[in-house]
């Protein structure tokens, strides 16, 4: 069995959580209208790192994800990885992110920013543990080897 290689799911989870930063910084205009968060409201000092860590955690929980599927299905190169990245972020979370949007009347625009950043996220996230995946060194199930 394939093992999972720890290193490149948080490598991965870090490299998307930074794919983040970028995307909303560069769209952060278009989000808050699309959002109608007043940035006066925005959490300040302390309070400010929850939604950065809690992002990180939830980013390299993706990454580890991600590899376990790779892992189970044999497909250790970066193009498997960003192909199943791509194709899970579209099935899964495009998807259920839609419904809700559909039932909730959020603006299309917003669901075209969260939903592109978690698109090139998951397939670069896919694309490095796809790429570094017959390195690990503990099975799926977490043994060492």
């Amino acid at each position: 069995m394939q093992r999972l290689n720890y290193a490149a799911v948080i490598v991965a989870g870090i490299a998307y959580w930074l794919i983040q930063a970028v995307w909303y910084s560069v769209l952060s205009q278009q989000w808050i209208a699309a959002t109608g968060v007043n940035p006066a409201d925005a959490p300040k000092g302390a309070a400010m790192a929850v939604p950065f860590v809690g992002s990180l955690i939830c980013d390299i929980i993706v990454a580890w994800a991600l590899a376990w599927v790779l892992t189970r299905t044999g497909r250790t190169t970066a193009v498997a990885g960003a192909i199943t990245g791509a194709a899970l972020s579209i099935g899964f979370v495009a998807t259920g992110l839609m419904t809700q949007y559909l039932f909730e009347q959020r603006p299309r625009a917003l669901f075209y920013i969260n939903a592109g950043c978690t698109l090139i996220g998951m397939t670069v996230t896919g694309a490095i543990v796809g790429a570094w995946q017959r390195s690990g060194s503990r099975d799926a199930r977490g043994v060492a080897a």
